[in-house]
C-alpha cells in the first residue's frame, strides 16, 4: 500500500466523517442494524465513567483543611481526570465490545459499506480471512495499548496546574485515532490485515484517522448520548474505507 497516492491530513478524515455521517443518516439499513450495539455500548459506557470517576475522586481526597492553593489544585486535578475518564470509558467500552461480540460491530460496519459502495460490499461480503483468534489478539492489543497510554496521560494530568491543561488534548487526539482504527477492525479482519499491517496502514494515514475520530470522540465524551452514537460512527467509518484506504490500494 503506498501512503503517497493518498494524502493524509485533518481536514481530509473532517470532510470523510462529514460524508460517512450524511450516508449513515440516510440508510434504513444501518439505522436497524446499530440498535442492538448502541444498547451494549451505553451501558459499558456509563458503567466505566462512572468506576474510572469514582476511582479519581477517591485517589484526590478534598477536605476544609488544606491550604486555598492546595484546596484548588486537587479540585483541578478531579476535573481534568473527570474530562480523562468521559473521553476514555467509551473507547474502552468500543474495545469491550469489539473483543467480545464483534458480530455487532460487523454487521454495522457492512451496512454502511453497502451505503457508501455498494460493489466494494460485495467483495467484501465473505467469511473472515484473519481469523476469530488473530483478531481478538489484534483488538487486545490495541486496547492495552491504549489503556496504558490513558494511564500514562492520566500520571501527566496529576501534575499540578500544567498536568489538567496538557492531558485531556493529547488524550483526545490519541483517543481518536485509536477509535478510528477500532472501527476499521471489521475492514481488516475481512481483508486478512494483521496486527503488524494495521500498524503501518494507521501510520500511512494518522493524519486522516485522527481527524475522522475527533468529533466522534468528542460527541461519544457525552455522558448517555455518546455511546448511542458508537453505530453511526462505525457505519460512517466505511467512508474511510471506500475514499481513502481502498483508494490508496488502487494505487
Amino acid at each position: 500500500m503506498s501512503s503517497a497516492a493518498v494524502s493524509s491530513s485533518l481536514p481530509r478524515g473532517l470532510q470523510l466523517a462529514g460524508r460517512g455521517l450524511q450516508l449513515a443518516l440516510a440508510s434504513a439499513e444501518v439505522r436497524r442494524a446499530y440498535a442492538r450495539l448502541a444498547v451494549v455500548l451505553v451501558v459499558l459506557a456509563v458503567a466505566l465513567t462512572v468506576a474510572l470517576g469514582g476511582l479519581l475522586w477517591w485517589m484526590v481526597p478534598v477536605d476544609g483543611d488544606m491550604s486555598w492553593t492546595t484546596w484548588l489544585g486537587r479540585w483541578a486535578l478531579r476535573v481534568g481526570g473527570g474530562l480523562l475518564a468521559l473521553v476514555a470509558a467509551p473507547m474502552l467500552a468500543y474495545f469491550v465490545v469489539s473483543i467480545g461480540f464483534p458480530f455487532l460491530a460487523d454487521g454495522v460496519f457492512m451496512a454502511g459499506v453497502r451505503a457508501v459502495d455498494p460493489a466494494l460490499a460485495t467483495r467484501l461480503e465473505r467469511s473472515s480471512e484473519l481469523g476469530f483468534v488473530a483478531a481478538t489478539i489484534g483488538s487486545i492489543r490495541r486496547a492495552l495499548y491504549f489503556l496504558g497510554v490513558t494511564v500514562v496521560l492520566f500520571g501527566l494530568t496529576l501534575v499540578p496546574f500544567v498536568g489538567p491543561l496538557l492531558g485531556p488534548p493529547l488524550q483526545l487526539w490519541y483517543a481518536a485515532r485509536t477509535f478510528s482504527w477500532e472501527l476499521l477492525d471489521p475492514y481488516f479482519e475481512r481483508i486478512g490485515s494483521d496486527y503488524t499491517h494495521q500498524q503501518t496502514v494507521v501510520r500511512a494515514h494518522r493524519a486522516t484517522l485522527a481527524g475522522f475520530g475527533l468529533p466522534w470522540v468528542a460527541v461519544m465524551a457525552l455522558p448517555f448520548v455518546g455511546p448511542l452514537l458508537f453505530g453511526l460512527a462505525q457505519a460512517a467509518v466505511a467512508a474511510v474505507v471506500a475514499d481513502e484506504l481502498e483508494a490508496d490500494a488502487a494505487h
